[in-house]
């Protein structure tokens, strides 16, 4: 178990968080750069101090005001974006490394990564993707109670990305907090997701929670969905910028509304009928994404609309263009803020 309530206060930059990991589960960190996502995994690993607030692996505190364990006596591995390997050594030296390892142990990981063929070549002479298998492996290999992944697949090779996705789900005797930009990667790896933004969390909860109703912008933003805050009132919901929506059941105050864009329907002229809303915007982007197209908008409000290819061509969309978006009040979900 992992257990963190604290705060870093930095002249530039300052986290503050309150979470909990349970043993052997999987957490997922997301966020914008900036907001302090590996800060916070430097804290766990014992690279930077808390100023305030307490640090607990399993019963035993780590970082307190009291205490503090230097990252040597903490059993967290930690693999960090730039790896850090011992390159005159072998790539089975390497994951044998730690005292805490076995030669068997090292041997299963060799093979579980795939990297028997290479275990007696110098790990200096190994590629990206190599080397970061090598990197997790020997994190692995030492036997951590807690395993830290700072971007564990971001820019790698396809091959040494599937390796890594298969061996991290097989690691079901670890604590794991990885770091990643990719909310794919954090769906299919973990149980649960943090969402970090300018060093708080804004949203903690599994996959299907953040998918269904993400609490902001960001969030919205990783499932690909649109998200405007509102002031409710009623059965109307206002945007700071004055834009209008309607709202299938009534709220009052403040309200984060999401609009799927699979929801929004694109026309030429104004469209008439049943009580929708509907916005006039202008095209800002249009993307391609198999049998779908998908339409970035500005106006009043910035949001993505998803059509079909029929749609697009009967259309006849171009960059620039104005066109008006139609979708129906039972379409949004709202919830107070």
């Amino acid at each position: 178990m992992l257990y963190l309530n604290g705060s870093l206060n930095q002249e530039h930059f300052s986290l503050k968080v309150n979470f909990e990991v349970a043993r052997n589960e999987t957490v997922s960190i997301l966020g914008p750069n900036g907001s302090g996502k590996s800060t916070l995994l430097k804290i766990i690993n014992g690279l930077e101090k808390l100023t305030s607030g307490q640090l607990k692996i399993n019963t035993k505190i780590m970082d307190s005001g009291k205490t503090f364990v230097e990252p040597r006596h903490r059993s967290v591995g930690w693999v960090p974006q730039n790896q850090v390997l011992f390159n005159h050594l072998t790539v089975r030296q390497n994951v044998e490394f730690s005292p805490r390892s076995s030669k068997e142990k090292a041997r299963e990981l060799i093979d579980l990564f795939e990297l028997t063929h290479l275990q007696e070549r110098k790990a200096g002479s190994c590629s990206g993707g190599e080397s970061q298998r090598i990197a997790i492996a020997r994190a692995i290999a030492s036997k951590p109670q807690i395993l830290l992944l700072d971007e564990p697949s971001t820019g790698l090779d396809e091959k040494s990305k599937t390796i890594i996705h298969r061996c991290l789900k097989t690691q079901k005797e670890i604590t794991t907090l990885l770091v990643t930009h990719d909310p794919l990667e954090a769906a299919s790896l973990s149980e649960h997701l943090l969402i970090l933004e300018n060093g708080r969390i804004t949203q903690s909860g599994s996959p299907n929670e953040v998918k269904s109703f993400p609490a902001t912008a960001y969030s919205a933003s990783l499932v690909e969905l649109n998200f405007v805050t509102a002031l409710a009132d009623g059965l109307i919901a206002k945007t700071e910028k004055g834009i209008e929506l309607i709202l299938s059941e009534p709220f009052k105050g403040l309200v984060n509304i999401v609009i799927p864009p699979k929801a929004i329907a694109l026309y030429r002229e104004k469209p008439t009928g049943s009580p929708r809303n509907v916005l006039q915007a202008e095209i800002l982007e249009i993307s391609h994404t198999g049998q779908n197209v998908r339409v970035n908008l500005g106006g009043g409000i910035n949001f993505m609309a998803e059509i079909t290819q029929n749609a697009f061509q009967a259309l006849k969309l171009r960059t620039g263009d104005t066109v008006w978006a139609a979708f129906k009040a039972t379409e949004l979900i709202t919830a107070p803020e």
